[in-house]
């Protein structure tokens, strides 16, 4: 079975987030997406994980995605700046350990140049290939940091989120002020 993989903390989900699905959607069987920083609460990470997973899965049903899509949190093994082999190590052996395969397609929308220093030569060769999808060719570098700006000060995300999050939008101001 072919996997994608995606990687996000989705605080909360947004149109370049709902792309990037799409995009791994089309091109594999399955589509494994790792809410990730799952363990944190802080400025950056307001939104509890189990109010993005949910938040995640409206969005996924909304498209008819959720049928191709696992979803699966995931703790930071020491903080969002660890770009180690360790975070790695970890990364990969729980992906390998959910889908049960030892190859996967990661997608990502920024950071080549950190996502290739968390693994080996050896796991990017022969176990790992990577699908980049520009921030800004998806929804104008469109990032979390803008949309909880935007609930923050009370403007439109027309445009910007799926309807899931338009419509809790007062309701996730509470975790972001």
């Amino acid at each position: 079975m072919k996997y994608g993989v995606i990687l996000a903390r989705f605080q909360p989900i947004h149109n370049g987030h709902l792309a990037l699905i799409k995009k791994a959607c089309s091109e594999n069987d399955k589509v494994l997406l790792l809410v990730g920083s799952a363990n944190k609460i802080s400025k950056r990470n307001p939104i509890p994980v189990n109010i993005r997973i949910e938040l995640l899965k409206t969005t996924l049903e909304n498209e008819n995605l959720l049928e191709k899509c696992v979803i699966h949190s995931l703790n930071d093994l020491t903080d969002e700046t660890d770009n180690s082999q360790d975070w790695g190590f970890y990364l990969y052996a729980n992906i390998v350990s959910i889908i049960k395969e030892s190859s996967f397609n990661i997608y990502y929308s920024d950071g080549y140049e950190i996502i290739t220093t968390w693994f080996p030569k050896f796991m990017l060769r022969d176990y790992i290939s990577m699908t980049l999808m520009a921030r800004e060719q998806v929804e104008e570098g469109i990032s979390a940091t803008t949309v909880r700006n935007a609930i923050r000060n009370d403007l439109d995300l027309e445009g910007l989120v799926p309807k899931c999050v338009i419509d809790a939008k007062f309701y996730l101001k509470e975790f972001i002020l």
